[in-house]
């Protein structure tokens, strides 16, 4: 079967997208499964760009950015969960993640944490965060310091 002939077949079941933004957004970031970092980052990144400024925008628009999101979202989702297991993370796990997440190195935490020594023998669990520790990343990254205590397994 030709793409003619397939094209032909779907075109009664065609919904017209009367929105332009709608238009865009599915032209040139359709929903579809995520493949990897890179483009989990960029639809990711969409979605943020469109929850922040939807506010400043007209009724029709707000629905379509809602009508796109609803469709995105279920793709960042399941790649997450997927690629980012749900599990008891250490606090140098989470510690970790945040450093890569904020783009930063050891030696961007050093003056924080005591040195780019320290930082290194914090994520190898070779050293525990102190307390000091703790209320200085969970500022710099505005978070709770629970955020950065081990997580316990008793409930």
């Amino acid at each position: 079967m030709t793409s003619a002939t397939l094209a032909k077949k779907l075109k009664p079941l065609e919904s017209p997208v009367d929105n332009e933004l709608l238009r865009w957004l599915y032209l040139h970031l359709p929903p579809r499964p995520i493949k990897g970092r890179k483009m989990h980052h960029g639809y990711s990144e969409a979605v943020r760009i469109l929850m922040r400024e939807s506010g400043g925008l007209d009724a029709q628009n707000r629905t379509a950015v809602g009508q796109y999101l609803s469709a995105v979202i279920p793709f960042i989702e399941a790649y997450e969960k997927k690629a980012f297991p749900i599990g008891l993370a250490t606090p140098e796990e989470v510690l970790g993640f945040l450093m890569e997440q904020h783009e930063l190195s050891q030696y961007d935490l050093a003056k924080e944490l005591g040195g780019q020594p320290v930082v290194s023998q914090i994520l190898r669990g070779k050293r525990r965060l102190t307390r000091e520790h703790i209320e200085r990343l969970s500022k710099r990254f505005g978070v709770a310091p629970a955020t950065f205590y081990p997580a316990s397994t008793t409930i």
